[in-house]
C-alpha cells in the first residue's frame, strides 16, 4: 500500500504576486508574507501570529508595513497580543476542524477495533463446539466507570476556563467611560465599541475566545488613544477612525 503524504500544505494563488497590495512589499515583507502563513499552518494558530514571534522573526518594520499595505484589507490585523492573517479561515482548515477530523478518525478506529474483537469472538469455540461466553469489559476493568466520569468533569472545568466569544450586547458602564475619560481621553468610545464588537466577532477559532472582555475591551481603548495621539493632523495623515486598518 503506497504511503500517505502526511505534509501540511499552503495554498496560495499564482496571481498573488501581481495584487496591488503584494507588489508594493519589501523583500522582507514578501518573504514574511510566506514565511508566517507556514508558520501559523503548521503551529494551528488560526493564523493569529503571536507578538513575541513576529517580533524575533520578521521586526516591528516588516509588521507595520504588512499591517498598512492596503486600506480595507491589509495582509496582518493587529489584534491583542499580535497580528491576524487576512482571510487566513478562508484558504486553510481551523485548528477545530482539524481536531475533529482527528477526532472521527480515531473514533472510525476504535469501532473498527471493536468489531474485529467481535469477529474472532464469534470464531473461537469451546472443545463442546459452543461459542465462549463474552467477558464483561466492566468487570474485567472495574475502574472504567470512574475514569470516565473523571475524564469528564477534567473536560468540563477546561471548557469553563476557556472563556466566551465577545457579547453581541456589551454595553458601556459608568465605570468604563470614567476609566476611558482618563485612559483614553481621544477616543470616541460609542463609536469604537460597536467596532470592537464586530470585529472580534469575525475573529475565528479560539482566538475570538476572551476570559476577560472588559480587560480586552481596555487593551483596544488603549491602542486606539495611541492611533489617536500619533494620527491628530500635526503627526500623520492616517485616519485613526479606521479600526480594520491597524
Amino acid at each position: 500500500m503506497p504511503r500517505t503524504d502526511d505534509r501540511l500544505f499552503a495554498p496560495f494563488p499564482i496571481e498573488m504576486d501581481e495584487h496591488p497590495k503584494i507588489l508594493i512589499l519589501s523583500d522582507a515583507a514578501f518573504r514574511a508574507v510566506f514565511e508566517a502563513t507556514f508558520y501559523a499552518r503548521r503551529m494551528l494558530t488560526d493564523g493569529f501570529l503571536d507578538r513575541r514571534v513576529v517580533l524575533k522573526r520578521w521586526g516591528q518594520a516588516v509588521a507595520d508595513e504588512l499591517s498598512s499595505n492596503d486600506p480595507d484589507h491589509p495582509t496582518w490585523t493587529p489584534v491583542e497580543n499580535g497580528w491576524l492573517i487576512y482571510g487566513f479561515e478562508k484558504y486553510h482548515p481551523l485548528k477545530a476542524d482539524i481536531d475533529q477530523a482527528r477526532e472521527k478518525k480515531r473514533q472510525a478506529g476504535k469501532q473498527g477495533g471493536i468489531r474485529s474483537g467481535e469477529t474472532r469472538s464469534a470464531r473461537q469455540v469451546s472443545t463442546t463446539g459452543e461459542p465462549k461466553p463474552k467477558q464483561d469489559a466492566s468487570k474485567t476493568n472495574p475502574e472504567t466507570e470512574t475514569e470516565t466520569e473523571t475524564e469528564t468533569e477534567t473536560r468540563d472545568k477546561r471548557a469553563a476556563s476557556r472563556g466566551t466569544r465577545v457579547p453581541r450586547d456589551l454595553t458601556l458602564t459608568p465605570e468604563m467611560r470614567t476609566w476611558a475619560a482618563a485612559e483614553a481621553p481621544l477616543v470616541d468610545l460609542d463609536k469604537k465599541l460597536a467596532e470592537f464588537i464586530d470585529y472580534w466577532a469575525a475573529v475565528p477559532g479560539a482566538k475570538g475566545v476572551k476570559l476577560d472582555w472588559i480587560g480586552t475591551w481596555r487593551n483596544g481603548m488603549r491602542k486606539q488613544q495611541e492611533f489617536a495621539e500619533r494620527d491628530r493632523p500635526d503627526k500623520g495623515k492616517r485616519n485613526p477612525d479606521d479600526w480594520m486598518n491597524r
